[in-house]
């Protein structure tokens, strides 16, 4: 079985290469497509990498039609459904797209250039009638694809979780789930940008340290935000107390998770989160933003949700998050082995594809 996917700006360690990961479980000959020329390999997914000029999503989507051409794919799975315009009738019917987000008012709110995006939806639209079918990688998700793109058919495949945090979910689980009362350890992981209202968690940090006097703030990620974000920590006399460490490694990336108490964020919008499945999957609860589908953690029982703008309600999301640990940290490890494992949304994508 060959197929081709379709994956712009794909990069290992970021959201298209992370959505993607279940490909490692689905034998045959995959190329994975992106518009960059950074990178010819990943050898995670033991996939081949075929450049390609970045360019607007008119010339791209001929770019992957004369790619479809020349590999003959069995199948072909996109996270832009843009770039199949092109594409002939008999292609858009054995594909399958797993959109990673809709435009919503709070990328406009929060980052206003996103506003150029809306025109697009027409084409997707016209796309979305044609192929095979979406995967949804959240109920959110699945409910803005079944409203405004109404294709043929739709599964909740879910986003994978790499294995690695299974295999730290499972120590965490042969052992007694402990808390470190004495150092509070707050875990950020995700990329430095006014969407994700990381600014917010170091805002909020000294009325945590208020509470936990101990207290520390992990920030991993990188992005624009980076020098506001530095001058927040100075400002408010916080450098003994949050740390930024930047983009970490796949190999460096589990101790993180290992050495936090909760994973935390208050971005103001996500269509999955992966890090949330992340620290679900390695058996530590989060406290999140209960926004679209940062919600359904909440609903899924391993995280708790806040839902004012306000340091006193993360406080006292954080308090609640501790005071239901071990249920917490117990129920996310068995909802993510039965959702988020890589081999199982393989098998969904795989039912979809009718293969």
């Amino acid at each position: 079985m060959k197929i081709l996917a379709v994956a712009p700006r794909y990069r290992p360690g970021r959201g298209p290469s992370n959505a993607l990961y279940f490909l490692k479980y689905i034998n045959g000959i995959k190329f994975l497509y992106y518009s960059n020329d950074i990178l010819l390999e990943d050898k995670t997914l033991n996939v081949k990498l075929l450049k390609s000029p970045d360019r607007n999503h008119y010339v791209l989507s001929r770019v992957v039609r004369r790619l479809v051409e020349k590999v003959k794919p069995d199948y072909i799975i996109s996270i832009a459904p843009e770039l199949m315009l092109h594409l002939e009738e008999k292609d858009l019917e054995r594909s399958v797209i797993i959109p990673q987000g809709f435009i919503e008012f709070a990328h406009i709110k929060h980052k206003p250039t996103a506003i150029r995006a809306l025109p697009v939806y027409l084409e997707v639209i016209y796309v979305s009638k044609k192929v095979k079918g979406y995967a949804a990688i959240s109920t959110y998700m699945y409910r803005r694809i079944s409203t405004f793109l109404k294709p043929k058919k739709i599964e909740l495949t879910y986003n994978p979780v790499r294995e690695m945090f299974f295999e730290l979910g499972h120590e965490r689980m042969r052992k007694r789930i402990m808390i470190n009362n004495d150092k509070l350890k707050l875990l950020y992981v995700g990329r430095l940008l006014n969407l994700k209202g990381v600014d917010k968690l170091i805002m909020w940090f000294p009325n945590i340290l208020r509470e936990f006097r101990e207290a520390e703030l992990h920030i991993v990620g990188d992005g624009p935000l980076r020098e506001r974000l530095l001058y927040l920590i100075y400002k408010l006399n916080l450098r003994n107390n949050v740390f930024i460490h930047g983009r970490v490694n796949d190999d460096d990336l589990p101790q993180m998770y290992r050495n936090a108490t909760l994973l935390v964020t208050a971005s103001y919008w996500e269509s999955f989160c992966i890090p949330v499945g992340e620290a679900a999957a390695s058996a530590i609860p989060s406290v999140v933003r209960e926004v679209y589908a940062l919600k359904e953690h909440v609903e899924l029982g391993y995280a708790i949700g806040f839902r004012e703008d306000s340091s006193e309600c993360f406080v006292e999301a954080v308090g609640k998050a501790l005071d239901n640990y071990e249920k917490l940290a117990r129920r996310g490890y068995e909802v993510s082995r039965k959702l988020f494992w890589p081999s199982l949304v393989a098998k969904r994508v795989l039912k979809l594809l009718g293969h």
